[in-house]
């Protein structure tokens, strides 16, 4: 076997395995926003790959099947912009978002018309990377401003979206010969990421955007839940669940759930467990007598592993870490 029939199974493999996510997650959920456009964009890579692969490893390869691979390259922004802001709550799929994908239909419709010298090497391609670029900026400025916003798999899977694609498209206008070999390579680091995350990137979020609950009550119902916390600390008892908290408000469990997901972006449990951790910082620099097990069970907190795992997704750090670094700076 010879390197260009390794170059042609490897850049193949990434297009089949662009191919599955796209087809598992348009089967994987097929009411949520996020997750049709996350489809979207792997089955557009997917064609991409495809069209680079046989220009690479094909004498000849059809204008039609070259153009449709243009036109998947003109989705590739579109998808991710939008898939991105899918991720706020508050996202609706709007008439006006389908405009980001006139130039991909565009391109099918002339797919039989646009010869490479008369279009694409006359200018085209110019057109192509301005696209591209410009959609990667605009979604990774977008992120960059909304990432506090956003709970989705700790912001990682975005980040990584954004990073895979910059090196797609660095790898498609600078070094044309190996890029299918860069596509590939990305498409296995994402598939890596999903199988490892797909429960928490997947979430499913959107379950609660059926239940009509207007803003204003929405609203209502946060500075209830807020000034409940402030006044009685109940994440100090670690026994306390999402249905003593409906209990205490009167207010029905699903919504509850509804309110902590689009007011405060995050679950019941991690609202409690924030908390605790916030309580934790002041006593692991305040009380030094204190063991960090004493800290923890003072907080809220069940066991030594649940605090240390909730110390550090709030702080980057473990507690014993924070402790040491504050004596530091005292």
């Amino acid at each position: 076997m010879g390197t260009r029939d390794l170059f042609l199974i490897i850049s193949s493999i990434g297009a089949v395995q662009s191919l599955f996510w796209g087809l598992y997650l348009i089967l994987f959920d097929k009411r949520s926003t996020s997750t049709r456009l996350l489809a979207g964009f792997f089955l557009v890579l997917a064609a991409r790959i495809i069209k680079s692969t046989l220009w690479l490893f094909s004498s000849e390869v059809d204008l039609v099947i070259l153009n449709l691979g243009f036109a998947a390259h003109l989705a590739i922004g579109p998808f991710l912009l939008l898939y991105l802001q899918s991720l706020q709550s508050a996202f609706k799929l709007k008439w006006v978002h389908y405009f980001h994908f006139i130039p991909a239909l565009a391109v099918t419709a002339l797919s039989t018309q646009l010869e490479l010298n008369g279009f694409w090497y006359s200018g085209g391609y110019t057109i192509l990377a301005a696209q591209s670029i410009a959609y990667l900026l605009v979604a990774g400025g977008w992120f960059f401003m909304k990432r506090k916003e956003i709970n989705q798999g700790k912001n990682v899977w975005p980040t990584l979206l954004l990073v895979g694609t910059a090196v797609v498209l660095v790898a498609y206008f600078t070094n044309y010969i190996s890029g299918p070999l860069f596509y590939a390579a990305v498409i296995y680091v994402f598939s890596f990421y999903l199988l490892k995350n797909l429960s928490t990137i997947f979430s499913k979020k959107e379950k609660y955007k059926n239940i009509n609950l207007p803003e204003q009550r929405s609203q209502e119902y946060k500075l209830k839940i807020q000034s409940h916390f402030e006044d009685n600390k109940p994440y100090l008892d670690n026994d306390y669940t999402l249905t003593t908290l409906s209990e205490d408000l009167n207010i029905p469990k699903h919504l509850l759930s509804n309110v902590f997901s689009s007011q405060f972006q995050m679950s019941f449990t991690d609202f409690m467990n924030s908390r605790r951790v916030e309580i934790a910082k002041v006593k692991l620099v305040n009380e030094q007598h204190l063991t960090v097990s004493s800290v923890a069970y003072d907080c809220g907190f069940n066991t030594l592993s649940s605090f240390n795992q909730a110390f550090k997704k709030f702080t980057k750090t473990t507690p014993s870490r924070y402790r040491e670094t504050a004596k530091v700076v005292i």
